[in-house]
């Protein structure tokens, strides 16, 4: 419990870095409040919002070395400088997909173009903020016998830019060649994944009223361009940033066409980090929109008490959370698996429902990182699967992920249908959102 603390705090820090970002573009804390409203009842944000994971910490330092970038182009300042390579290098630590920062910046800075001399000598200064945070991080890390084993003839301060670069390299074969495991999208298998699942991923996990703040400020965006009044450069009430905006919709749009690229599809957490920055631009886009504008604040606040009360409803189940596109969530696992719905989360909540229902043992097949002869109470019998013996007379408790995994040839031959069936099993519930549980008589 306690290992999640320093989650939870950086996804707190997220939220308000979101909120202070949309105030200052928008120069109104209420768009700044909606922001932070958008970002905290986020369901996806908020499930790896309190684990022991590095997805929220990938995208708070995302989030805030373009922020400071950002800051940094309309008024250069050395500390600002300092502050980009400091969380440029943060980001890339947390996870190796933060190095898509570098790129990023370039992109920017050939549409922006500053003729500013200080802004190149803060852009210095982030260099040299980011290889400090490395040498430190890395270095302080990789304990004397771990250097002198992986790298006996490279001077120490050397040490961090190899290790960084075999990281890289790691990461980027895993990237290339996919998961050695089947991946799962609308009812078909694949190792190669999908170049339309993370879009997918994203339609069907977040809120709707979340989907139609972020594509209807595009909307109201392109109409102001067409009628030439979209947002202002001033920082005016209301005008929002075009540099601003264009970071935000650049960073989501970049990562997510490298995700599309890749073939690597277990879960919409690769992508987590777009989130806050859809957010960002949705809010200050909405900001800038100069027709009817009483009834797009309504509006906004409408679909943002909506997004609110999404969350709520889903909770604690925000790691299988979807919304209403799927009908019900019973289907959910015809859409997406694996860390999408099923990550082992519903262990502890399985034992509450041994516990309630007097069952003293229970067969299981469980997907996730927990142990049950820890977490379970009642004695556990495993090794069962499609296939295998038929399953003993009494319950069975089965992960989603591996339901719906039996159904690819690569993994089984037998279905876990057509198991049951012959186990003669009959379903009782689902514990949560991942694990069916089944009487056989």
């Amino acid at each position: 419990m306690l290992a999640r603390l320093p989650t939870v705090a950086l996804f707190l820090a997220l939220c308000f870095a979101v909120c202070f970002f949309v105030a200052h573009h928008t120069g109104s804390r209420a768009w700044g409040l909606g922001a932070f409203a958008l970002t905290g009842f986020c369901p996806n944000l908020m499930a790896h919002g309190r684990l022991a994971t590095v997805d929220v910490a990938l995208s708070l330092f995302c989030f805030l070395a373009v922020a400071l970038f950002v800051a940094m182009l309309e008024r250069p300042a050395y500390i600002r400088g300092a502050g980009v390579g400091a969380a440029s290098a943060a980001a890339a630590l947390s996870k190796t997909s933060g190095n898509i920062l570098g790129l990023v910046f370039l992109l920017l800075l050939a549409v922006v173009r500053p003729k500013e001399r200080k802004f190149y000598l803060c852009l210095l200064m982030a260099v040299i903020a980011a290889v400090a945070v490395l040498e430190v991080v890395i270095l302080a890390e990789g304990g004397e016998a771990y250097v002198a084993a992986n790298f006996p003839d490279l001077p120490r301060v050397a040490v961090p830019f190899a290790e960084y670069l075999a990281n890289l390299a790691a990461i980027r074969d895993w990237y290339r060649w996919g998961h050695d495991k089947p991946q799962f999208l609308l009812g078909e298998f694949s190792t190669r994944g999908w170049w339309h699942y993370y879009p997918v991923a994203i339609a069907l996990k977040t809120t709707i009223p979340a989907l139609l703040l972020v594509a209807g400020s595009w909307l109201v965006a392109f109409v102001s361009w067409r009628r030439r009044s979209g947002p202002a450069e001033s920082q005016e009430p209301g005008g929002g940033s075009r540099n601003a905006v264009l970071a935000c919709l650049l960073f989501a749009a970049l990562f997510l066409l490298i995700a599309a690229r890749g073939q690597l599809a277990l879960g919409i957490r690769y992508v987590l980090p777009i989130y806050p920055f859809l957010y960002a631009a949705a809010m200050i886009l909405w900001s800038a929109a100069r027709v009817a504008r009483r009834h797009v604040v309504w509006m906004v606040t409408v679909l943002l008490v909506w997004h609110a009360g999404e969350n709520l409803a889903a909770y604690p189940s925000y790691i299988g959370y979807f919304n209403e596109f799927i009908g019900s969530h019973r289907n959910a696992d015809r859409f997406l698996i694996d860390s999408n719905l099923d990550w082992g989360q519903d262990l502890r909540r399985l034992d509450v429902w041994c516990l309630e229902n007097g069952v003293t043992e229970i067969a299981l097949h469980y997907f996730g990182g927990a142990d049950p002869e820890f977490d379970l109470t009642a004695r556990v019998i495993g090794g069962y699967g499609p296939g295998a013996a038929l399953l003993p007379k009494g319950f069975f408790a089965l992960s989603r992920h591996f339901y719906r995994v039996s159904f690819s040839p690569q993994v089984s031959r037998v279905t876990y249908d057509d198991y049951l069936a012959a186990s003669k099993a009959r379903y009782v519930t689902t514990v949560g959102d991942s694990i069916m549980v089944y009487r056989i008589e």
